[in-house]
């Protein structure tokens, strides 16, 4: 049995004795870190992802669906049928144009839960940082007929 120094580890993959930060953190594994070095642990997890990526190819529907149902309640059918009841475009300003992300946000109220329409991404970040208040809103709105030229 080798040496070990308290506060040392030896990796199981390159053998080398190092530093016990040096090994990522895992509950379940003798001293909440895994057997292998960081640098061993990325080489493995690169090898296998390129190993097992085409074994369960991306469903962008299936994903879609299952994240708008998880943070919204909402189907991929409800999104479209929302987006075609809205003509593809902004509920608020009629774009058609998403932003930087490809599809439009769901909005919705903060304290209710309840879905309000999709918005893009300009119009999502105005109301969000208004705080959904509607006299933030009209105090805005009067901010601008007043100064407006």
């Amino acid at each position: 049995m080798r040496w070990v120094d308290v506060g040392m580890k030896v990796c199981k993959t390159c053998g080398e004795q190092k530093p016990i930060e040096d090994f990522p953190e895992r509950y379940g594994y003798a001293g909440s870190r895994r057997p292998h070095c960081k640098p061993c642990y990325r080489e493995y997890m690169r090898l296998s992802y390129h190993k097992n990526k085409y074994k369960h190819p991306y469903n962008y529907e299936k994903d879609k669906n299952t994240k708008l149902l998880r943070s919204f309640g909402i189907s991929l059918d409800d999104y479209n049928s929302m987006l075609v009841e809205q003509n593809g475009g902004c509920a608020i300003c009629g774009t058609t144009d998403t932003g930087k992300r490809n599809a439009f946000a769901v909005d919705h109220c903060h304290t209710t839960g309840e879905v309000r329409g999709l918005l893009c991404q300009n119009c999502n970040t105005a109301i969000g940082s208004l705080k959904d208040d509607e006299n933030i809103m009209m105090n805005a709105i009067n901010y601008i007929r007043k100064h407006k030229q």
